[in-house]
């Protein structure tokens, strides 16, 4: 065989499906192992482990189970390599260049699902499934341990043809299930593909407590905003419902919330991510059992919100130890939103009335308390709307039975086209040179002045401190005799300090 038919073998041999089936793909989570970035005091986050040496006879190709481009429907196909994997104690699943349509498929414990570079897996339309709603597109199988799934970056994709559910989403018997949905098992990672056209949310963490000890970093999600000519609704980008979880490096352009933590979320760290259009950075409007959240090192251009947090007292608790920290807004509409209050405007409130009726505390009551927001900056939003107070540079309401308490601003920079409005809440603390900018009168309070009064457009049964300065007014000595909680000076609460300097109450304390 001479030198030029030695070359085309190879190549055939490269990208022909049958050649492929035998092809061994490159695999290691060793960029993982070192991105963790574990707050102090909290939990690491574990990657999947127990993974099996991927070898010829352990890489299982779609295409070698009947699966083609030109089918309409490649569910068993897809389904029997997956249970080959499985039944082999652990493979890869490797779905090549193309375009692959399937329904509802299943990932078992030690598997692999890898999206070739190129290569869309759809979700088969909504009208042509033999079972349609309600159903998630890749689930977990039973209650599985050390799954991936992975792309080769954004032409790896994930399509949910979510269009025509969109249409339906008014509709009370349309129920849209997530793209992806892994609610039991543990060691989950998802990594370097793109997700677009989801019917409903994208890539949906855990529930009730269950699939704990996630990684997901380099996910492109992409759905229209609620406001496009043709929206998508409550596409929320990553919801998260357990513990353990690790998000970061991610893109996230959708219909509703970009990532949010909702009941039995608890340390949970999401960093150095690009929201557009969305709902920010949110948490609710299920809070139950939810803290040690941190959103930190974000960009925000065009979102609705920036920070986020709301519930009712029919859905919520204790909600503490939560920071969101070094983020840049642009153009967003509601910076800082707290309320107790979910889906009622400022305009359907009357503190008043509301003052004068306080309902009994349950344990489903909401109390917010121990948030920091800190070296936060927003600019740029100066739109007036039709229902312009609800949108507020600062927006704490609480509820005259469980004031919003400890809220502690640090180094915040707001210029908004409307001001501030606080309502039922306590200890709220603004220090280390915060400032405001009301740009419809352009009014600004600086670090040096008294109060917020300038910019406040409403204030109810509320209480805050405007420290000049730095806002820490001393260093004392201490044994945290005190009640108030501490922090290191990286904002992160310390919950069994040892000997050091601490933030307790704004003030600087040396614990002996």
């Amino acid at each position: 065989m001479d030198l030029l038919s030695k070359t085309l073998t190879m190549v055939l041999c490269i990208f022909s499906s049958n050649a492929l089936m035998a092809q061994v793909i490159n695999f290691s989570m060793d960029e993982e192992a070192t991105s963790k970035n574990t707050p102090e005091g909290w939990t690491e986050v574990q990657l999947p482990k127990n993974l099996p040496a991927f070898t010829e006879a352990n890489t299982f190709y779609i295409t070698n189970y009947g699966a083609s481009t030109t089918s309409t429907d490649n569910t068993k196909a897809i389904q029997d390599a997956l249970n080959a994997a499985n039944s082999a104690g652990g493979g890869m699943v490797v779905i090549p260049a193309g375009e692959w349509l399937c329904n509802t498929i299943q990932v078992g414990s030690k598997t692999v699902l890898h999206l070739c570079t190129g290569a869309t897996l759809k979700w088969i339309a909504y009208g042509d499934r033999s079972i349609t709603e309600g159903n998630n597109f890749i689930i977990n199988k039973s209650t599985p341990t050390d799954v991936v799934i992975e792309g080769e970056g954004n032409t790896s994709i994930i399509d949910g043809q979510g269009a025509p559910w969109w249409e339906h989403y008014k509709d009370s018997g349309v129920k849209r299930g997530s793209m992806i949905r892994f609610g039991k098992g543990n060691r989950f990672l998802f990594r370097n593909f793109r997700m677009q056209n989801a019917p409903g949310a994208n890539l949906t963490i855990g529930q009730s407590g269950n699939g704990s000890h996630v990684t997901v970093h380099d996910i492109d999600i992409k759905n229209p905003s609620s406001s496009a000519a043709t929206p998508s609704h409550n596409t929320d980008g990553i919801p998260v419902w357990t513990k353990y979880v690790n998000i970061y490096n991610c893109t996230i352009d959708t219909g509703d919330d970009n990532v949010v933590t909702d009941s039995n979320a608890q340390y949970v760290h999401v960093w150095n991510c690009n929201f557009k259009a969305g709902h920010g950075a949110s948490l609710g409007s299920y809070t139950t059992n939810m803290h040690h959240i941190i959103y930190e090192n974000l960009t925000l251009n065009g979102t609705d919100c920036g920070f986020r947090l709301k519930s009712n007292n029919d859905r919520s608790g204790d909600v503490h130890d939560i920071i969101f920290r070094n983020c840049t807004m642009t153009n967003v509409a509601s910076p800082i939103s707290i309320t107790c209050w979910y889906d009622l405007s400022y305009d359907q409130l009357n503190p008043e009335k509301i003052a004068a009726s306080p309902e009994a505390v349950k344990s489903t009551t909401p109390v917010y308390h121990n948030i920091l927001i800190q070296n936060v900056t927003a600019t740029g939003y100066n739109t007036k709307n039709s229902n312009d107070k609800s949108y507020n540079g600062i927006y704490i309401y609480g509820r005259p039975e469980s004031y919003v308490y400890d809220v502690t601003f640090d180094n915040v920079q707001i210029s908004h086209r409307n001001g501030v409005r606080l309502f039922f809440c306590k200890d709220i603390k603004f220090i280390n040179g915060c400032t405001f900018t009301r740009t419809k009168d352009n009014k600004t309070v600086k670090a040096t002045d008294e109060n917020l009064s300038a910019v406040m457009e409403h204030e109810y049964e509320a209480s805050y401190t405007w420290n000049k300065a730095t806002g820490i007014s001393s260093v004392f000595a201490s044994n945290n005799s005190s009640n108030a909680p501490l922090y290191n000076l990286q904002g992160v609460r310390v919950n069994n300090p040892q000997k050091g300097i601490y933030i307790q109450n704004g003030r600087k304390v040396v614990m002996k």
